[in-house]
């Protein structure tokens, strides 16, 4: 059981960091999660091919290959981060890392990537990314905090995590009304004292 101080400080979480930045080579080479790339290319290159579709085969190829591309590359250090700072605590603060700061610097990389390369209705896409980064983030946490889609010698096989994925979907799609509804009681609790 953790005492209330060492809840408070964000001890963890900063170690977490700091190795990232001390040992970055280890985090985005050995560790670089190639679960998450494959499926965040294979969830969000569909999006861009739908935001192009009125554009013709080439604007449609550009966005695709781009965001396939894109997507796999960050995905898989993003994976690896999520799997280092999973269980860091406060979870506020991992939180906020995990599920704001890096996906919005990484969707920032990602509008200026689809800027450069021209591509139309750059608004309706990167509006899609956006709204799944959000959900991928929490889901990916969610999933890596259970032992699931994690790499290297923490990992199990992809086709294990992928039979346990509709069980963890529907665990997870439970989970946040519940977690929801706690956080709604545990706040009028404290406010009725």
């Amino acid at each position: 059981m953790r005492d209330r101080s060492q809840q408070q400080s964000p001890s963890e979480v900063v170690a977490a960091l700091s190795d990232l930045v001390l040992h970055p080579a280890q985090t985005f080479y050995h560790s670089w999660n190639w679960k998450a790339a494959l499926l965040s290319a294979m969830l969000r290159a569909p999006l861009f091919l739908i935001a192009t579709l009125r554009q013709g085969v080439e604007a449609i190829s550009i966005a695709v290959f781009a965001e396939a591309l894109y997507s796999a590359a960050i995905s898989g250090c993003y994976g690896a981060v999520v799997q280092k700072l999973r269980r860091a605590h406060p979870l506020w603060a991992s939180g906020v890392l995990i599920l704001v700061i890096l996906p919005g610097l990484l969707l920032w990389f990602d509008y200026l990537l689809h800027l450069y390369t021209g591509m139309s209705n750059l608004k309706g896409g990167m509006l899609a990314a956006a709204s799944l980064s959000v959900l991928s983030s929490l889901f990916n946490w969610y999933l890596m905090s259970r032992d699931s889609l994690l790499v290297g010698k923490e990992g199990r096989s992809f086709a294990s995590d992928l039979k346990r994925m509709p069980r963890m979907l529907t665990d997870f799609l439970c989970w946040i009304p519940r977690h929801c509804y706690r956080l709604l009681r545990s706040s009028s609790v404290h406010l009725q004292a």
